[in-house]
C-alpha cells in the first residue's frame, strides 16, 4: 500500500486520535502515579517470576476470600519490567500501552459492526474520556475490563450475522480471560446463547469446540491450580454467592444503590457535574432516550438493542441481589454499553444535515471538557514520585549513620501504610521489627497527622528522623543479624 493510499482523511484522523490518546496516558506519567498496595502486589508477583523465576499459577487475591486473579496481567508487565530494570513505573507504563488497545479497539470494532464515522467517534470517546484515561493510568489488573466489554460486542453481533467461526472463536479467548481480568464478566455469557437463537442459524459443533478449547488453554492456570488445591476458588466461589457477604443495603434499597452506581459511572463518562444530574437519575435518563431513538432510527437493530438492553438488565439485577458491597469499578463490564449507545447517537445526529453542526459541537465539547478535567486535575503529592524520594532520602541517612538496618512506623490512617515495600526494595533497604536497639524513621500522611511535626516533608508525605543518641551503631549492628521483614514478612493478598 502506498503512502498516499494510506493517508486517507479517516486515516489521518484516527492518528490525530490516538497522538491525543498517547498524550493523555503518558503526560506526567510519573507524577500522576498514584502508587499503593496494589502495585506493590503486582511488582511483587513479577519479580517472583522474572527473578525467582518462578512459573506462577495466581496472581493476587482478589477481595472475595478465596479467589485470586489470574497471572495474564502480571506476565504482561514481565518484559516491560526487564527493560526498565525492575523500576515499578513499568506497570503504568505496560498498562497505558494497553489503553492505547483499547482506541484501537473502540476504533476498529464500531468500524466493522456500524461504519467508518461511528468509528472514529467511538475511538475518540475512548482516547478523551476523563474516566477511561484514568482506567488505563490506573494499573490494576481490572483495567482491560472496559476493552473486554468492547469486543464482546463485537463477538456478540458476528454471531448475530451468522458469522461463528470468528464468533466463537473470539468468545472462546474472551471467556478464557475472564478469570485474568474479572470474574463478573462471566454474568454475561448467557448472551452468547441468546445471539445464536436470533441469528436463526444451526449452531455450528466443530466452531463450537474450538471456542471451548480456547477456553481450556487460557484457562489452565485456575485448572492446575484448582487440581493442586482442591479447587479451593471454586468452593469460594460458590461460598460467595450463597453466604451473605455484609452488605448494609439488601432488596430494594439494594437496587436503588446499584442504579445510582450506574448512573453515577455514565454521568462520570460524559460530564461529571453537580449532584443533581447525578443523584437524579438525569444521566440514565439521557442515555434510554439516546438508546431508544438509535432503535427508531436503524442505527441499532432489533437484535444488537435487545442484547444491549439485557446486557444492562443483567447486570442492574445480578449486583442488586449479590451480597457483596457493590462498589462503581464492578460495574465497568457496562462501559461498552454507554460508548455504543453515545457513539451510535452521535453518528445518528451528524448523518442528519440539519442536526451535523450539533453533533460536531457535542464531540468538541466532549473532548475539550474532559482535556480540561484531565489538565485540571489534582495531582496526588503521596505517589510514586513523593514515595521513592522519602525512601532515598531514608537510604541516604541510614547509610550516613552506618545503620546495617532501619525499622519504618507510621503515623497515618489504616491502609496509608500501604505501598511502599517496592521502595524499600529498590533501595536496598534492610528492615527489622521495630525494637528500642534499632532506629526508627516514622512517615506521616498527611502532614500534621494528628498534630506531628515532620523533620522533612516529600508532598503531602512527612519524615521523621530518629533519635539517633538511643541507638548506639554496635548495638544497632547485632540487632541487624536477623531477617529482612522486606522481603519475608507476609503481604496482603499475595501468595507465594
Amino acid at each position: 500500500m502506498s503512502i498516499k493510499k494510506f493517508l486517507t482523511t479517516t486515516n489521518l484522523i484516527f492518528i490525530g486520535i490516538l497522538l491525543l490518546g498517547i498524550f493523555l496516558r503518558f503526560y506526567q506519567m510519573k507524577e500522576r502515579f498514584v502508587y499503593g498496595h496494589d502495585h506493590d502486589l503486582a511488582f511483587w508477583i513479577v519479580k517472583d517470576i522474572l527473578l525467582n523465576e518462578h512459573p506462577r499459577l495466581i496472581g493476587q487475591e482478589t477481595s472475595t476470600q478465596g479467589i485470586f486473579i489470574g497471572p495474564l496481567y502480571y506476565y504482561l508487565q514481565v518484559p516491560l519490567f526487564a527493560i526498565f530494570r525492575m523500576d515499578a513505573i513499568a506497570e503504568v507504563v505496560t498498562s497505558s500501552l494497553v489503553g492505547l488497545f483499547g482506541i484501537f479497539t473502540s476504533y476498529w470494532v464500531f468500524s466493522k459492526t456500524f461504519d467508518k464515522r461511528s468509528g472514529l467517534i467511538a475511538g475518540f470517546l475512548y482516547a478523551v474520556s476523563y474516566i477511561a484515561v484514568n482506567n488505563d493510568r490506573e494499573a490494576v489488573p481490572t483495567m482491560p475490563v472496559i476493552i473486554w466489554s468492547i469486543w464482546f460486542f463485537y463477538s456478540l453481533d458476528l454471531i448475530l450475522k451468522g458469522k461463528q467461526k470468528k464468533g466463537f472463536f473470539l468468545i472462546g479467548i474472551l471467556t478464557g480471560l475472564i478469570w485474568h481480568l474479572s470474574i463478573a464478566l462471566v454474568i454475561v455469557l448467557p448472551l452468547v446463547v441468546l445471539a445464536v437463537i436470533l441469528s436463526k442459524k444451526r449452531i455450528n459443533l466443530k466452531w463450537t469446540i474450538v471456542g471451548v478449547i480456547i477456553v481450556l488453554i487460557l484457562s489452565a492456570p485456575l485448572i492446575l491450580f484448582e487440581i493442586r488445591h482442591n479447587f479451593i476458588q471454586i468452593q469460594a466461589f460458590v461460598r460467595s454467592l450463597t453466604s451473605p457477604q455484609g452488605d448494609i443495603y439488601t432488596g430494594y434499597s439494594k437496587f436503588l444503590r446499584v442504579f445510582f452506581l450506574v448512573n453515577k459511572n455514565i454521568s462520570i463518562f460524559i460530564w461529571n457535574v453537580g449532584p443533581l444530574l447525578t443523584d437524579k437519575f438525569v444521566a440514565i435518563v439521557l442515555l434510554t432516550t439516546a438508546f431508544i431513538l438509535n432503535l427508531k432510527k436503524k442505527m441499532l437493530n432489533g437484535n444488537q438493542g435487545l442484547l444491549i438492553f439485557l446486557w444492562f438488565v443483567i447486570y442492574l439485577l445480578f449486583f442488586s441481589i449479590y451480597s457483596k458491597t457493590v462498589s462503581e469499578y464492578y460495574l465497568s463490564g457496562l462501559f461498552a454499553v454507554y460508548l455504543i449507545v453515545l457513539s451510535r447517537f452521535l453518528a445518528l445526529l451528524y448523518e442528519s444535515k440539519k442536526m451535523r453542526a450539533v453533533a460536531l459541537a457535542l464531540i468538541v465539547l466532549f473532548g475539550l471538557y474532559n482535556l480540561d478535567r484531565f489538565l485540571g486535575q489534582n495531582i496526588a503529592t503521596n505517589g510514586y514520585t513523593q514515595k521513592r524520594l522519602l525512601v532515598s532520602e531514608i537510604k541516604k541517612d541510614s547509610t550516613q549513620n552506618g545503620y546495617p538496618c532501619v525499622a519504618i512506623s507510621y503515623i497515618t490512617s489504616p491502609g496509608y501504610d500501604l505501598g511502599y515495600r517496592y521502595f524499600f526494595y529498590a533501595e536496598d533497604l534492610h528492615l527489622n521489627r521495630i525494637s528500642e536497639k534499632v532506629p526508627v524513621y516514622t512517615i506521616v500522611f498527611p502532614l500534621r497527622k494528628d498534630n506531628v511535626k515532620e523533620d522533612k516533608a516529600f508532598g503531602a508525605l512527612g519524615l521523621i528522623y530518629p533519635d539517633y543518641r538511643r541507638y548506639p551503631l554496635d548495638e544497632v549492628k547485632k540487632s541487624c543479624t536477623g531477617e529482612n521483614i522486606n522481603l519475608t514478612g507476609s503481604m496482603f493478598g499475595y501468595t507465594q
